[in-house]
């Protein structure tokens, strides 16, 4: 093929090229923009054919100089902002999510299993609870949660105000987040740690409380900010097995490469975590301490559980997001 014929070859692809830059530059861009990747990689290819044919320097300097507009609009079009920010969770998060079923399944099942069989077990074995619990534990669930007890009173003298209550829960609660995901540096086995000894913890208590308080003091206190703080615990948890897995089985990188790799991966899931747990904590601040109808909780609860599993399920589908 002489430089003639393979300059009209690709023409038409340099001129489409040109064509999305120009509408991608404008203020609002049309929907043909989403071919501007595809595009664009496809120019680059020419670029670098055009190199090794030694081509005539003006074809190479054309192709270079739309290579480099093309590289600039993506780049400016893809970093920063609220848009990014927006698409990380909207979009990337739960995607992420779903790549990682395995591991969401596995890191469920490490919380779930001994939150459940310790809330099962405790009333016919209530040792295991208050062996978990201790002393400390055991006076404070039966001082917020015991019989008589009124929640948001307990709740006002322990922090002043629901500003109070927010401020605080959001510190614990994101650092949870990032302890659980931070360990798993430690080949996956911190993550295994935190996430099953907060399972402990939490069937300790609501054990202990069915068997010593009134449980549905504790269930309508919990029922409206567990969705995203369990949710986000468990996101936590698999952003910190997968840093984990990456230093366990590197494959053919190297550890440091892999775990970068990694990284990259896990960031919307740490990302998406940490977004749960303050939506929790803004509903565990202002809201689940009220004195409300037990119905009005329990359903508003429900209706959480039931949009954390739509939003991961669903959200992130459509064909514009898969890029």
């Amino acid at each position: 093929m002489t430089p003639a014929q393979f300059e009209k070859q690709i023409e038409p692809r340099w001129q489409k090229l040109e064509t999305l830059l120009k509408e991608a530059e404008k203020s609002h861009p049309s929907a043909a923009v989403e071919e501007l990747p595809a595009s664009f990689r496809q120019v680059c290819h020419d670029l670098s054919v055009a190199q090794h044919r030694m081509s005539p320097q003006r074809l190479t300097q054309h192709l270079n100089a739309l290579a480099i507009r093309g590289y600039r609009v993506l780049e400016r079009h893809s970093s920063g902002g609220w848009d990014a920010f927006a698409r990380l969770f909207l979009v990337e998060f739960p995607q992420a999510v779903r790549a990682e079923w395995k591991l969401f399944w596995w890191c469920s099942a490490l919380f779930y299993v001994p939150a459940l069989l310790l809330i099962v077990v405790t009333p016919y074995y209530p040792e295991w609870s208050m062996t978990m619990l201790g002393p400390e534990g055991m006076m404070q669930a039966e001082m917020m949660y015991g019989n008589g007890s009124t929640l948001a009173a307990n709740v006002r003298n322990k922090f002043g105000s629901d500003f109070k209550m927010f401020c605080f829960y959001i510190m614990h609660n994101i650092g949870i987040d990032f302890y659980t995901f931070a360990s798993g540096l430690l080949a996956g086995v911190g993550s295994l740690i935190v996430l099953l000894f907060n399972g402990l913890s939490i069937g300790s208590m609501a054990g202990y409380i069915a068997y010593a308080g009134d449980p549905h003091l504790f269930y309508t206190f919990v029922a409206g900010h567990s969705a995203f703080e369990i949710t986000g615990m468990v996101v936590a948890g698999m952003a910190g097995f997968r840093l984990g897995l990456s230093v366990l089985k590197p494959n053919r990188l190297s550890r440091r490469d892999a775990l970068v790799l990694a990284g990259r991966k896990a960031m919307p899931l740490l990302v998406g975590a940490a977004l749960m747990t303050f939506s929790a904590a803004i509903i565990e601040g202002f809201w689940s301490a009220r004195e409300l109808p037990a119905a009005m909780k329990y359903t508003f609860g429900g209706m959480c559980w039931l949009l954390v599993a739509a939003f991961l399920l669903l959200s992130g589908r459509r064909p514009t997001d898969a890029a």
